[in-house]
Protein backbone atom coordinates (compact mmCIF):
# COMPACT_ATOMS: atom_id res chain seq x y z
CA UNK A 1 0.00 0.00 0.00
CA UNK A 2 2.56 2.31 0.70
CA UNK A 3 4.20 2.04 -2.65
CA UNK A 4 1.16 2.86 -4.14
CA UNK A 5 0.79 6.26 -2.69
CA UNK A 6 3.97 6.55 -3.58
CA UNK A 7 3.46 5.85 -7.27
CA UNK A 8 0.23 8.25 -7.20
CA UNK A 9 2.37 11.07 -5.96
CA UNK A 10 5.34 10.58 -8.26
CA UNK A 11 2.70 10.34 -11.08
CA UNK A 12 0.58 13.70 -9.67
CA UNK A 13 4.44 15.63 -9.63
CA UNK A 14 5.78 13.79 -13.50
CA UNK A 15 2.44 15.46 -14.22
CA UNK A 16 2.79 18.46 -12.74
CA UNK A 17 6.02 18.94 -14.16
CA UNK A 18 5.25 17.87 -17.92
CA UNK A 19 2.24 20.67 -17.85
CA UNK A 20 4.56 23.35 -16.16
CA UNK A 21 7.23 21.66 -18.92
CA UNK A 22 4.61 22.00 -21.67
CA UNK A 23 3.63 25.63 -20.50
CA UNK A 24 7.12 26.96 -20.85
CA UNK A 25 7.98 25.68 -24.00
CA UNK A 26 4.90 26.71 -25.48
CA UNK A 27 6.01 30.59 -24.00
CA UNK A 28 9.74 29.69 -25.55
CA UNK A 29 7.66 29.23 -28.74
CA UNK A 30 5.50 32.31 -28.31
CA UNK A 31 8.43 34.43 -27.56
CA UNK A 32 10.30 32.72 -30.63
CA UNK A 33 7.89 33.45 -33.01
CA UNK A 34 7.06 36.91 -32.14
CA UNK A 35 11.44 38.09 -32.65
CA UNK A 36 10.97 36.21 -36.25
CA UNK A 37 8.00 38.13 -37.12
CA UNK A 38 9.72 41.42 -35.69
CA UNK A 39 12.78 40.66 -37.36
CA UNK A 40 11.15 40.08 -40.79
CA UNK A 41 9.96 43.65 -40.33
CA UNK A 42 13.04 45.15 -39.64
CA UNK A 43 14.01 43.13 -43.23
CA UNK A 44 11.44 44.42 -45.16
CA UNK A 45 12.37 47.78 -44.18
CA UNK A 46 16.17 47.62 -44.34
CA UNK A 47 15.48 46.04 -47.48
CA UNK A 48 12.71 49.51 -48.61
CA UNK A 49 15.69 51.75 -47.30
CA UNK A 50 17.84 49.61 -49.31
CA UNK A 51 15.88 50.19 -52.62
CA UNK A 52 15.63 54.12 -52.34
CA UNK A 53 19.06 54.41 -51.61
CA UNK A 54 19.89 52.25 -54.68
CA UNK A 55 17.23 54.75 -56.45
CA UNK A 56 19.26 57.58 -55.34
CA UNK A 57 22.65 55.96 -56.68
CA UNK A 58 21.52 55.49 -59.63
CA UNK A 59 20.38 59.49 -60.47
CA UNK A 60 23.80 60.48 -58.99
CA UNK A 61 25.34 58.21 -61.02
CA UNK A 62 23.39 59.47 -64.38
CA UNK A 63 24.19 63.04 -63.04
CA UNK A 64 27.85 62.54 -62.87
CA UNK A 65 27.77 60.58 -66.04
CA UNK A 66 26.68 63.18 -67.74
CA UNK A 67 28.46 65.46 -66.16
CA UNK A 68 31.47 63.97 -67.76
CA UNK A 69 30.24 63.47 -71.38
CA UNK A 70 27.99 66.43 -72.04
CA UNK A 71 29.62 69.68 -72.52
CA UNK A 72 26.50 72.09 -72.52
CA UNK A 73 24.91 70.33 -69.37
CA UNK A 74 28.73 70.64 -67.52
CA UNK A 75 28.12 74.59 -68.70
CA UNK A 76 24.35 74.54 -67.14
CA UNK A 77 25.23 73.33 -64.07
CA UNK A 78 28.19 75.85 -63.48
CA UNK A 79 25.60 78.80 -64.54
CA UNK A 80 22.81 77.18 -62.84
CA UNK A 81 23.96 75.38 -59.69
CA UNK A 82 26.82 76.83 -58.98
CA UNK A 83 26.36 80.43 -60.06
CA UNK A 84 29.19 80.52 -62.50
CA UNK A 85 30.13 83.24 -65.05
CA UNK A 86 32.05 83.74 -67.63
CA UNK A 87 34.80 86.05 -68.03
CA UNK A 88 33.24 89.80 -68.80
CA UNK A 89 29.51 88.29 -68.85
CA UNK A 90 26.93 90.16 -67.00
CA UNK A 91 23.81 88.20 -65.66
CA UNK A 92 20.55 89.62 -64.74
CA UNK A 93 18.61 87.85 -62.11
CA UNK A 94 14.85 88.72 -62.05
CA UNK A 95 12.61 88.03 -58.75
CA UNK A 96 9.60 87.12 -61.42
CA UNK A 97 9.70 85.19 -64.20
CA UNK A 98 10.17 87.48 -67.87
CA UNK A 99 7.90 84.55 -69.33
CA UNK A 100 4.80 83.37 -66.95
CA UNK A 101 4.56 86.73 -64.56
CA UNK A 102 5.25 84.09 -61.44
CA UNK A 103 7.31 84.88 -58.29
CA UNK A 104 10.11 82.43 -59.22
CA UNK A 105 10.74 82.32 -55.14
CA UNK A 106 14.30 81.35 -53.80
CA UNK A 107 16.45 82.57 -56.39
CA UNK A 108 19.12 80.51 -55.05
CA UNK A 109 17.40 77.45 -55.96
CA UNK A 110 17.85 77.01 -59.67
CA UNK A 111 15.84 74.96 -61.71
CA UNK A 112 17.01 71.34 -63.66
CA UNK A 113 15.80 71.12 -67.46
CA UNK A 114 13.34 68.76 -68.05
CA UNK A 115 15.62 66.18 -68.75
CA UNK A 116 17.82 66.66 -66.28
CA UNK A 117 18.32 64.51 -63.23
CA UNK A 118 16.99 65.70 -60.13
CA UNK A 119 19.44 65.57 -57.30
CA UNK A 120 19.73 67.21 -54.38
CA UNK A 121 20.00 70.78 -53.14
CA UNK A 122 21.20 73.38 -55.33
CA UNK A 123 22.90 75.82 -53.02
CA UNK A 124 25.08 78.71 -54.44
CA UNK A 125 28.98 77.77 -54.49
CA UNK A 126 31.57 80.61 -53.29
CA UNK A 127 32.18 81.88 -57.14
CA UNK A 128 29.87 84.98 -57.50
CA UNK A 129 28.09 85.81 -60.76
CA UNK A 130 28.16 89.44 -61.43
CA UNK A 131 25.19 91.46 -61.04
Amino acid sequence: MKSSVFYKLLIVVLAILLVLGGAYAGKTIHDTQLQVEHFRNDEKKIKDQLDDVNSQLAKYQEFLQRMETDPSFLDWVARERLNYAKPDELIFRFDVDPLTGASTGNLDNARLPANAPATGSSQPATSPRHN
